[in-house]
């Protein structure tokens, strides 16, 4: 099994990785970088940012596995608890960036009171589209016992190719009715939901299946073999990723990248860091983008070069999420104590 610690780490990854699908994951922002490698006709951060896609799977499968691991233990992993803490830190940003945006680009922010519900309830998040998440997320949450409940019962073949048909028939239908669902949110973030529970229950699966230790009892090699190894795997994923032009594959490759990463042999100072940037994943997810995109975008690709773009982005989310969390303790710090001992 996965301990806390490596659960952590991975999740210090996918958002390491996620900052750099959003800074060079469109076209139009890769134009204004100088560029000085290119891979297979494309710059090199464009072919990065395909592989890191990713990032929103590989966040869903840890949370599956953590819940699972939590489901086997209690039969229940109390999903009203879970909303609402995951409201407390998305309400708390959105009260230190959402003021920030009336003050700097009051064309968009706050907008009418309709405009404004949408967004604080996370039903349409117009005011930071990278927010889709949320909602979708808390229907996977509330649906996880059931979920559960299937995967415990079920054998591998079933919840897996379960999990394929799901995810196969939702991502076909928001890609090819994107505009249709979007006029009408409530089937767009249904589908979305859906779209969500493949990896989610890939995850479940991983801890039912124990696949990691079983991993591991297959590659017994010293620390220095296993990281040569799974360098050249990823390596070799990430070509193959280049050439394969399929999002919907995202899945299959955050799966490989999950294994080789937990398989790396690391030294305490690396698995402290990537600790550090799991214990902030949320926030910083939350908050990246209004720096690169609606609120300091001329100014962080005016920085002209990808890895100055890529730190200067980062450390700024980052400084917020200390920020926020310091805010966070002191507008909701006995709310949450309140929240740890629901038990629903």
């Amino acid at each position: 099994m996965l301990t806390k610690s490596e659960s952590l780490q991975l999740k210090g990854t996918a958002i390491l990785i996620m900052v750099l699908l959003h800074l060079f994951n469109r076209q139009e922002n890769v134009e204004k970088c100088i560029i000085s490698i290119n891979f297979l006709g494309e710059p090199l951060v464009s072919q990065l940012a395909k592989f890191v896609e990713i990032c929103v799977p590989l966040y869903l499968f840890l949370s599956g596995y953590g819940l699972y691991l939590h489901f086997q233990k209690n039969g229940n992993i109390f999903p009203i608890k879970r909303i609402l803490k995951l409201y407390i830190i998305f309400w708390t940003c959105f009260i230190v960036f959402i003021p920030l945006g009336c003050f700097l680009v009051p064309k968009y922010y706050p907008g009418n009171w309709m405009i404004f519900m949408e967004n604080i309830t996370a039903w349409k998040t117009s005011y930071n589209w990278e927010w889709w998440f949320i909602f979708p997320y808390i229907l996977l949450l509330l649906t996880s016992n059931i979920l559960f409940h299937f995967i415990s019962r079920w054998n591998f073949l079933i919840s897996f190719l379960f999990s394929c048909i799901v995810y196969v028939f939702s991502y076909l239908i928001i890609s090819l009715y994107k505009p249709q669902l979007v006029e009408s949110y409530a089937l767009y973030n249904f589908f979305e939901f859906l779209r969500m529970v493949c990896s989610f229950m890939w995850g479940a699966l991983f801890v039912k299946y124990d696949i990691f230790n079983k991993i591991k009892n297959i590659i017994k090699l010293n620390g220095l073999w296993t990281n040569v190894l799974m360098l050249f795997i990823l390596v070799c994923a990430f070509i193959l990723r280049a050439i394969i032009s399929i999002h919907a594959a995202s899945v299959f490759f955050m799966i490989v990248f999950a294994c080789c990463f937990n398989m790396m042999k690391k030294s305490r100072n690396i698995e402290n860091f990537f600790m550090l940037m799991g214990k902030h994943s949320t926030n910083i997810w939350l908050v990246h983008t209004f720096f690169c995109y609606y609120y300091f975008h001329d100014f962080i690709y005016g920085l002209k070069y990808p890895i100055l773009i890529y730190i200067v982005t980062f450390g700024f989310s980052f400084i917020s999420s200390v920020l926020i969390n310091k805010i966070n303790h002191l507008l909701f710090g006995k709310m949450d104590s309140h929240i740890l001992q629901l038990k629903m």
